[in-house]
């Protein structure tokens, strides 16, 4: 049994990890976490790197029903579970809790190293301002490598409790993002996103028709595809792609196919017969700022992107395309009110169906359109996720 930490934008994460696992092993979901069953650790950790939207891993030992959780059942669980014989002088561990607990973090950790310093060891608890602890710290105190991050889950009148087996890479997430040629004037796909959206795909062989600065591509490559397929109308975005793409040659063996094409003539490509899924973004449009949105700029933009989009899903309908899309469209924040791309929801309904996002037995759901949204709270544009199959 595991239980997956989801990220702030649960519903991407939920989406993703019944993408490649079976939602039929739920145990319990909610915003924070989600427990599965049935799947062995090998597993797991085979496919664990390829998320991007879950922030840890947990393996579940101990299950016991509780309707209520006292100190003595937690130094019970630390006495008889912790397994830690073959440590020898400082232990430096961290205690996390999921749930709404009437024992306060502080305590658990009191409790911990009472019983830690029992095991003839020199307890060293590295939970800060007694909080869970953050990623980059597990990473930091190697805690995963030494098996001592430890969880208490409390959801369903359940205690579930052991050990962080798998923590988000957030540094090489960022390596990736940062250390590929940039351009700041555009927009650009987060690394986490891009992967969430490739699983969504069935994680085949990619085409990305506008490629930006080739992270599709790149997230595609590291988690092992060895071909890819890519176009896009600017020769500084080939330029810059080719170039991202070259610095993996030496850690990575693929191919990549490359055409200058503009993706409102899609009709045109040579390989789409070769391809298992597109995983794209177009255009964002403009970056703006509380000074300048206004609902005229974003109409402007929206009647560009109206024609662009119907030409794209037309030629992909000439082609008789039969594959996955998966493909973010903008969305804008104006005066704290969310305002959608409304017209992409007459083009999508005219070529597309929509396909599901978020199993039925769970209490969440896509959006009225279907869709699953990503927004940092610091932009004005966001993005809207669709799963599609042209009709």
């Amino acid at each position: 049994m595991f239980a997956f930490e989801l990220g702030r934008e649960f519903r991407l994460s939920i989406a993703e990890i019944f993408k490649v696992f079976s939602p039929e092993n739920t145990i319990f979901c909610d915003k924070k976490i989600l427990i599965i069953d049935w799947i062995s650790k090998e597993e797991i950790l085979k496919k664990v790197k390829n998320l991007g939207w879950s922030i840890k891993i947990i393996e579940i030992i101990w299950v016991e029903n509780q309707e209520e959780v006292f100190s003595e059942q937690i130094e019970k669980i630390f006495s008889e579970k912790l397994d830690i014989d073959w440590y020898i002088g400082k232990f430096n561990y961290a205690v996390n809790i999921f749930w709404h607990s009437p024992i306060h973090l502080k305590d658990f950790l009191k409790i911990s190293k009472k019983v830690i310093k029992n095991f003839w060891l020199n307890p060293r608890f590295i939970n800060q301002d007694f909080k869970n602890l953050a990623s980059v710290v597990i990473i930091k105190e190697a805690l995963i490598k030494k098996e001592t991050d430890f969880n208490f889950i409390y959801v369903d009148s359940k205690l579930y409790f052991w050990k962080t087996i798998f923590v988000q890479d957030i540094y090489g997430y960022s390596n990736r993002d940062y250390g590929k040629d940039r351009d700041m004037h555009v927009w650009m796909l987060p690394p986490k996103l891009a992967q969430m959206m490739i699983n969504i795909s069935g994680w085949k062989t990619i085409y990305d028709p506008f490629v930006w600065l080739g992270t599709v591509l790149i997230e595609s490559v590291y988690m092992w595809n060895t071909e890819v397929f890519w176009s896009d109308i600017s020769n500084r975005m080939v330029e810059t792609t080719f170039s991202n793409l070259w610095n993996l040659k030496n850690k990575f063996n693929f191919e990549q196919v490359i055409m200058l094409q503009n993706a409102k003539y899609i009709h045109e490509v040579h390989f789409l017969d070769k391809i298992d899924a597109i995983v794209t973004e177009w255009y964002l449009w403009e970056i703006m700022t509380q000074n300048n949105i206004s609902i005229e700029r974003i109409d402007k933009q929206k009647q560009k992107l109206s024609d662009l989009y119907e030409w794209f899903f037309s030629g992909l309908q000439k082609k008789d395309y039969k594959w996955s899309i998966v493909i973010s469209f903008p969305f804008w924040e104006i005066k704290w009110k969310f305002l959608y791309f409304e017209e992409i929801y007459d083009i999508i309904n005219k070529y597309c169906i929509v396909q599901e996002l978020l199993p039925k037995n769970i209490e969440f759901s896509e959006t009225k359109s279907g869709s699953l949204l990503y927004k940092r709270d610091s932009q004005l544009v966001g993005r809207e996720i669709f799963y599609l199959k042209l009709k």
